[in-house]
């Protein structure tokens, strides 16, 4: 069974690219998009923390064009105070985008990645938890959806289980990363039982050693 790698994207010239340009932002906008990069930032991982960052970056533009519509020719003070604010803002923030967007840093590209992979794996585990429950509440319904079932048609996402009790050897192989040797075991066993009660009987009937069985352990389903 494979695992989906994911790779960081930042890295080399395009990463050094990616890091100026968006350092510049601050620099070019005046400060007036100095939360652009922070936003970029909170977009990509979904904390809290980086939200917070982008807000308080967010806050100091709103203050600054608003301090710079009160300004007039008797309100020069003003005017100089969002001057200096725009200043101190826009090198705060391009020095702070140039760090945070740093080549093989967690901010660029391959947070993105991960966390999306992340959120997959996460979700297709619940999906096959959802499943597992289905298949013990109400078999039949399981049967009919195709559970566990990946050689049969079906539109159900069960998150990728396998029936070990009806699926064919060469579903198996390809879907739990057994060998033919492997699969064509417990195929055999299973003729002779009539079916698997548990991940338990795989390793108590079958050549499978408990830890091979534990590393897909969670795919598997005896319906």
């Amino acid at each position: 069974m494979t695992t989906p790698v994911s790779r960081p994207l930042g890295g080399g010239v395009r990463g050094r690219i990616r890091q100026l340009a968006w350092a510049s932002v601050p620099i070019w906008s005046l400060s007036l998009l100095a939360f652009a990069p922070f936003l970029r930032i909170a977009l990509a991982r979904h904390r809290a923390r980086d939200w917070a960052v982008f807000a308080g970056y967010l806050a100091a533009v709103v203050l600054i064009v608003i301090m710079m519509s009160l300004s007039s020719s008797d309100q020069d003070a003003v005017g100089g105070v969002a001057g200096t604010m725009a200043l101190v803002v826009a090198v705060v923030a391009a020095v702070h985008a140039f760090v945070a967007f740093r080549p093989g840093s967690e901010t660029v590209g391959g947070s993105a990645a991960s966390e999306l992979a992340l959120t997959t794996a996460r979700t297709r585990m619940r999906r096959r938890q959802q499943a597992r429950e289905l298949a013990a509440s109400n078999p039949v319904l399981a049967r009919e959806l195709g559970v566990g079932r990946p050689d049969v048609p079906h539109d159900y996402d069960d998150g990728g289980l396998v029936d070990v009790n009806h699926v064919p050897g060469e579903v198996l192989r390809q879907s739990l990363g057994l060998t033919a040797a492997e699969s064509a075991g417990i195929i055999s066993v299973r003729e002779q039982l009539g079916r698997f009660s548990g991940p338990e009987e795989l390793t108590a009937y079958t050549e499978l050693p408990p830890d091979r069985v534990d590393a897909f352990r969670d795919w598997l389903l005896f319906a």
